[in-house]
């Protein structure tokens, strides 16, 4: 299991925009994504701790060019749903704090992969 350090409780907080879109979004103009801060009780199958949250090994499934708008150096990376993780998210290896990408209207820029690696 890996744990990770307690963090205050999400804010549910937009961060700065984010530009991740492709040759055809970035040819038709279609707006960037925030990244909204997630409970990692929410994303992944765990148990809170005195130490943290503590998680089965949960394995990425690439690093993002985004980064951690808290640690500001360190790319996030893209957990897909698969065996103890809830939803898609991404995750800062540096800080473990979990993140949403969502879209001007809300939705959320990763429930295309709504199947996951399952």
């Amino acid at each position: 299991m890996s744990k990770h350090p307690p963090q205050p409780a999400p804010t549910h907080k937009k961060f700065s925009r984010v530009s991740n879109m492709n040759s055809n979004q970035r040819l038709s103009g279609i707006a960037n994504f925030s990244l909204v801060e997630l409970d990692p009780s929410d994303v992944v199958q765990g148990v809170p701790t005195e130490a943290g949250f503590e998680a089965p090994n949960v394995q990425t499934a690439g690093t993002m060019r985004e980064k951690c708008p808290y640690c500001q150096h360190a790319a996030l990376h893209l957990v897909l749903r698969y065996a103890h993780v809830i939803r898609n998210h991404l995750f800062c290896p540096q800080c473990t704090r979990c993140f949403d990408a969502r879209y001007p209207d809300g939705s959320s820029a990763l429930t295309f992969m709504a199947t996951g690696m399952e």
